[in-house]
């Protein structure tokens, strides 16, 4: 479970920088602990932007995060695709 501080500021740069489709996977969709970190996927989001997107992440919400791109297809991507099909 993630903050709703960290939520709302994840959304808000997801909208600024018009990503298409926005995942949260890994430890932070569980509802019953705190996790240490969040995990995204995107897709929709510009190369040239993807650094910028992560790096104005990690400066503003309270945890770290981990980023991939799902435009990138590999065994990973299938796999955090699968249950949000």
């Amino acid at each position: 479970m993630i903050p709703a501080k960290d939520r709302e500021a994840i959304t808000q740069l997801a909208v600024r920088y018009q990503v298409t489709r926005l995942l949260l996977f890994g430890s932070s969709t569980d509802p019953t602990r705190e996790a240490r970190d969040i995990d995204l996927a995107v897709e929709g989001l510009p190369p040239e932007e993807f650094f910028h997107f992560y790096g104005d992440l990690l400066f503003s919400v309270s945890k770290p995060v981990d980023l991939i791109d799902l435009s990138q297809d590999s065994k990973f991507t299938r796999i955090v695709r699968l249950p949000n099909q």
